[in-house]
C-alpha cells in the first residue's frame, strides 16, 4: 500500500527502481578491520565482537606481551559472511595515515573500528580521515568503561548515565577539534557486550553492508538534492497561490464580522500540505532515521522553524502574531460599515493574509529541508558533505 507521505512515497520508488543492486550489496561478504594504539583492548574487542572468550582456542591473542605485527583475519563462528581482521597497533611517533593504510591494504576491508581506552588522540583522528577519504565507514570505540565506571563510583553525587554522557562528549569534542566534524563514539565493555553502547554498535556495523547503506543513503540525498527542493518549492508556491486566491474570493462575500476568521480551514490544510511535502512530520521524519540509521532526534533537530504538529490553535496563535494579519483585521472591520467597499477589501485583504503567511512558512520549510539533507550528510564514511 502505497504511503500518503511524499517524501517515503519517493523514496519508495526510488527504492523500487534500484532494488536489483540493493540485493545484489546486502548479501556481500563483510569485512572489519579493527586497529588502534598497544593496549587499547583492541584484540579483546576482535574477541568479544565474535562472541569468543579470550581464552578460545580461536580467540585473537590478549595480554601485555602480545603485539600484533601483521593483519589477522577471524571469521565470526556464527555468521559466516563475517570477517574481521586485527590489524597491527598505531604507531605514536611520526605516525603516517596513508603509509599505515597501504601497509594494512585498505582496500581490503569494508568497515574501520578504531579503539582506545582513553581520550583520541591526533593520530587517530588523521587516520579516520584517511580512511574517510578512501570511503571507507570509520567507527569511534572507547573500550574499559566498566572500569572507568566503577572508578567514578566512589565520587559524590555520582550519576551513571551523566558520567558516560560527560566522556562521551569529551572523546567527541576532542576528535571534532581535530577535524572530524560528524565524529560519533561508543562507549564499550569488552567483557560486559550486553552493556553501554556495544548492542547499537554491532547492530550497526551488521545490519546493512556498507555499500547497501551508501545506496540508501545516496537515493535519500537525491529527494533532498538543492534540485529537487526548488522544485518541491516552485510546487508549492503555484498551490499558495490558488489558496489565497480562494481565500480572497471568500473574503469577497459579505459577511458580518472580520472575512479573515474563514481562512483558518484554508490555512490549515495548505501548512500541512507544505510540512509534508518537505518531510517535515515525524513520521517521515522517523521512516528516514530508520532507513538511513541515524538517530531520530538528531533528524528532529534539523528542524528548528517548522512544527511538526498543526492544528488550529497553531494558526490562530501565529496569526494574531501577525502585524499584517492584524493591521487588514483593523481596516476591515472600519469597511465592514460601508458594504461594496467592505466586500471589495475583504476579498483584498484574505488574499494578502493567506499569500503572506503561506509564503512565509514555505520559505521556513525550505530552510528546515536543507537542515535535515545536512544532518543527512554527517556520515560514518564521508569526511566532508556529498554536494547537492
Amino acid at each position: 500500500m502505497g504511503s500518503r507521505d511524499p517524501i517515503i512515497r519517493e523514496y519508495e520508488v526510488l527504492k523500487s527502481n534500484s532494488q536489483e543492486k540493493l540485493n545484489e550489496v546486502k548479501y556481500r561478504p563483510l569485512t572489519i578491520a579493527v586497529t588502534g594504539l598497544a593496549g587499547a583492548g583492541k584484540s579483546s574487542f576482535v574477541n568479544a565482537f565474535r562472541d569468543v572468550s579470550d581464552e578460545n582456542e580461536e580467540a585473537a591473542k590478549v595480554g601485555p606481551e602480545e603485539k600484533t605485527l601483521e593483519p589477522k583475519a577471524y571469521r565470526h563462528p556464527f555468521i559466516a559472511k563475517i570477517t574481521i581482521w586485527d590489524l597491527p597497533e598505531i604507531g605514536t611517533c611520526n605516525f603516517n595515515a596513508e603509509k599505515y593504510l597501504n601497509e594494512v591494504q585498505i582496500n581490503k576491508y569494508d568497515v574501520f573500528v578504531i579503539v582506545t581506552s582513553r581520550c583520541f588522540l591526533e593520530n587517530e583522528a588523521l587516520l579516520a580521515k584517511e580512511i574517510k577519504r578512501k570511503g571507507k565507514m570509520v567507527y569511534y570505540v572507547r573500550t574499559k568503561i566498566d572500569v572507568y565506571i566503577e572508578g567514578a563510583r566512589r565520587e559524590r553525587n555520582f550519576n551513571e548515565e551523566r558520567t558516560l554522557a560527560r566522556i562521551k562528549k569529551y572523546c567527541e569534542d576532542g576528535l571534532r577539534g581535530a577535524g572530524d566534524r560528524y565524529a560519533r563514539v561508543f562507549l564499550i565493555s569488552n567483557h560486559y557486550m550486553h552493556l553501554y553502547d556495544f548492542p547499537t554498535l554491532k547492530h550497526k556495523i551488521t545490519a546493512k553492508h556498507p555499500e547497501q547503506k551508501k545506496l540508501v543513503l545516496k537515493l535519500v540525498l537525491q529527494i533532498f538534492s538543492e534540485e529537487n527542493l526548488k522544485q518541491k518549492n516552485g510546487k508549492m508556491k503555484a498551490r499558495i497561490n490558488r489558496d489565497a486566491f480562494v481565500s480572497g474570493t471568500i473574503g469577497a462575500v459579505p459577511i458580518p464580522g472580520p472575512s479573515l476568521l474563514s481562512d483558518i480551514g484554508i490555512l490549515l490544510n495548505a501548512l500541512r500540505r507544505i510540512r509534508n511535502e518537505f518531510g517535515l512530520n515525524e513520521r517521515t521524519l522517523r521512516f528516514l532515521a530508520l532507513e538511513t540509521e541515524k538517530e531520530y532526534e538528531a533528524l528532529r533537530s534539523a528542524v528548528r522553524r517548522t512544527p511538526l504538529v498543526i492544528n488550529r490553535e497553531l494558526v490562530l496563535f501565529h496569526l494574531s502574531k501577525s502585524s499584517v494579519w492584524m493591521v487588514m483585521s483593523a481596516v476591515e472591520l472600519a469597511f465592514d460599515l460601508i458594504p461594496v467597499v467592505g466586500s471589495v477589501f475583504g476579498g483584498v485583504s484574505s488574499f494578502g493574509v493567506t499569500y503572506h503567511f503561506l509564503n512565509k512558512f514555505l520559505d521556513d520549510a525550505m530552510k528546515d529541508a536543507q537542515n535535515v539533507r545536512a544532518k543527512l550528510e554527517e556520515s560514518d564514511f564521508q569526511d566532508t558533505p556529498s554536494p547537492s
